[in-house]
């Protein structure tokens, strides 16, 4: 059976905290290769400045949106005292906003080189990573600890992941070519046939109990903090 391309999340929790530095650092670089080997299915740099499809910007904002949501939440935390270039941690920082109009004009945007992007995330690996080796970790990781900045990062990346990939999906196929990386899943034998179930009427509660409920301030900050 194939190596598995992502490892699995992190627990916040471990009573080794070196053994939780390096589970981390490995989480954090496979997480950024993965989402690198993504972009290497693009077959030449005209295919980041199309967009797949009109309601988004087109890829090399995405490839360089992960790498600039560390620095700014790294900057916010006071993690970090400098940027790495705020021009770029300024363009690339905010997706599409649908209460803004203007979002989608290209005239609002000079977009970088790929190769600018790729120094860029090359650098942001190396100045995380420097965070990963030095910063004080004593599990578990809560909200106050600094790791959740790094965490929340990769979990960035990690959906981005997700959605990058569908937007490459809906590229015109000139704009991509195969990678070992991502292969077709193989056919397991023939889909089943689905039946109806009956379900008997009766009382369905949703949500959960108050007790589990968010309270709407820490909503608002959560909110603000992830825009």
């Amino acid at each position: 059976m194939s190596k598995p391309l992502l490892p699995r999340t992190p627990f916040l929790t471990g009573a080794d905290p070196k053994a939780k530095r390096r589970e981390i650092r490995t989480y954090f670089h496979a997480t950024l290769d993965a989402y690198e080997r993504l972009f290497e299915v693009l077959a030449g740099d005209d295919a980041y400045y199309v967009k797949p499809i009109p309601l988004r910007h087109p890829l090399i904002f995405y490839y360089g949106h992960t790498a600039v949501f560390f620095v700014n939440k790294l900057i916010l935390a006071g993690l970090l005292e400098q940027r790495i270039d705020p021009r770029l941690e300024s363009l690339l920082a905010v997706g599409v906003d649908e209460m803004r109009w203007d979002d989608l004009d290209d005239a609002h945007y000079d977009w970088p080189t790929v190769e600018a992007v790729h120094a860029y995330r090359l650098r942001m690996r190396s100045v995380v990573d420097g965070l990963i080796g030095r910063l004080p970790l004593t599990p578990p990781i809560h909200w106050g600890s600094p790791w959740w900045t790094i965490l929340m990062g990769i979990e960035h990346e990690r959906i981005h992941l997700e959605t990058s990939s569908v937007l490459i999906r809906q590229h015109d196929l000139k704009y991509v070519r195969p990678h070992p990386a991502w292969v077709p899943c193989p056919l397991r034998g023939a889909a089943p046939e689905n039946a109806l179930v009956e379900v008997p009427p009766g009382r369905v509660a949703l949500g959960k109990a108050g007790s589990n409920t968010v309270r709407l301030d820490v909503f608002r900050v959560l909110v603000a903090f992830f825009r």
